[in-house]
């Protein structure tokens, strides 16, 4: 599991690692600058309808006293079978939950959460 400190400080910032970071942070105004207005439904739906939804999870964990996530690489053995996943992990609930991110060329073509 890595926190922000670990990422900053261990991974060169790029398009992906500073999106992870907003995560990470619970930041929808940031997220909302830094994912792509044009060209992507994440999840199928637009980009402020997924914002808000994460938004929903943010402040779920925030109700149990999370102010960060923790990230954790990890596999999926569900509906990407094998392929990488991101796991974000309350600071202090350790609930988690993870978004599986579609990526080509450095750049995400589609973000959704994974079972």
């Amino acid at each position: 599991m890595q926190t922000i400190k670990d990422l900053r400080k261990n991974r060169t910032e790029d398009y992906v690692t500073n999106i992870w970071l907003a995560i990470m942070k619970m930041d929808t105004y940031e997220l909302n600058l830094l994912l792509d207005n044009n060209n992507i439904n994440y999840e199928d739906i637009d980009k402020e309808k997924f914002i808000d939804k994460l938004n929903e999870t943010f402040n779920k964990h925030k109700t149990f006293g999370d102010r960060e996530f923790y990230l954790d690489l990890d596999n999926c053995e569900g509906c990407n079978c094998n392929k990488p996943v991101c796991k974000f992990i309350g600071n202090h609930s350790n609930l988690h939950y993870a978004l599986f991110f579609d990526i080509k060329k450095n750049q995400i073509i589609d973000i959704y959460h994974c079972n």
